[in-house]
């Protein structure tokens, strides 16, 4: 058997997984110190798995690319955290500073440094490529440190930082999103929104990831009347005027005036709808497509490092 933790990182947002000892426990949101690719680091605690070897296995994990638990934050690892927390913040105005003097296009997103101080990453936004090797050497004079610059794109920086959604709710990204999916405005189409970008832009200026929510009930669609078609029910001709995908029912109007609620199961053979069932579970309960990622890296991240 073996334990997993389920964690967040503090500066990216994004989750990652690590091996924990069998018998490690960690509550919801507890910090733990977990050793990654970067150095030491203090994560967020999400879940604890205790799963077989041949679930680990399964999805794809291998033993020496997960990270390992370290152990629970001692009193020294938690006023650290908090020194670096402060020291992050000194960071910024300094980056600023050196950004403006090398007349960089450069829109500083946030500090970070790992708990030994291993290195000081900056990210930020640019709409194009930036050579900023020369800044990098003065932002290395100053701090004494490593430094990494990176690239990232619109959706990771509101991931990061947060805000609130059109809908008066802290930004799904920020909240519980754990990794981005493709957003296409064939989605809006085949839910009956209008295809209209500046509409259904969030925050970040891209398509809004709820459109993705119920997109795979939508499949459905191909089966089913348009709405004002003239379909025959029981020998009466009717018109199709409304077609409702979550609530599966079909409204019509009948020659009389009469308006009936059509169950849309009556319109599909059973053998499509139950490819219809899979599909949409095959599409929903993909729950692990963001557990299996354990680095660190943003879907729309540009990495850029230099020493």
């Amino acid at each position: 058997m073996k334990t997993v933790l389920k964690f967040k990182y503090f500066d990216t947002e994004k989750t990652g997984i690590a091996v924990a000892p069998i018998d490690f426990k960690a509550e919801y949101n507890e910090k733990v110190v977990v050793e990654t690719d970067r150095g030491v680091e203090i994560v967020k605690t999400l879940a604890v798995y205790t799963i077989c070897e041949e679930t680990f296995n399964s999805f794809g994990f291998k033993e020496e690319s997960v990270f390992k638990v370290l152990r629970k934050p001692t009193d020294d690892d938690l006023e650290k955290f908090a020194e670096n927390r402060n020291f992050c913040q000194e960071a910024i105005p300094i980056c600023k500073e050196k950004i403006a003097k090398h007349k960089l296009p450069m829109k500083l997103v946030k500090a970070y440094t790992t708990l030994n101080r291993e290195r000081l990453v900056f990210y930020f936004t640019s709409e194009t490529r930036v050579d900023f090797r020369q800044l990098v050497r003065d932002l290395a004079s100053h701090f004494k440190l490593r430094i990494e610059l990176r690239q990232i794109g619109v959706r990771d920086e509101v991931k990061m930082i947060g805000s609130i959604g059109m809908c008066g709710k802290e930004c799904c990204c920020k909240q519980y999103l754990e990794c981005f999916d493709s957003i296409s405005l064939t989605m809006a189409r085949i839910q009956g929104l209008p295809p209209n970008p500046a509409k259904l832009s969030g925050v970040c200026g891209r398509l809004m990831c709820c459109l993705k929510y119920e997109e795979p009930i939508y499949k459905i669609r191909e089966f089913l009347p348009q709405i004002g078609d003239i379909i025959s029910i029981d020998g009466t001709k009717a018109k199709v005027l409304d077609v409702n995908i979550p609530t599966e029912k079909i409204t019509v109007e009948v020659d009389s005036g009469v308006k009936k609620q059509i169950d849309i199961k009556n319109f599909i053979p059973e053998d499509e709808w139950e490819k219809y069932i899979q599909e949409v579970k095959r599409c929903v309960d993909d729950k692990f497509k963001c557990f299996t990622k354990t680095h660190i890296e943003a879907e729309e991240e540009i990495p850029e490092q230099f020493e």
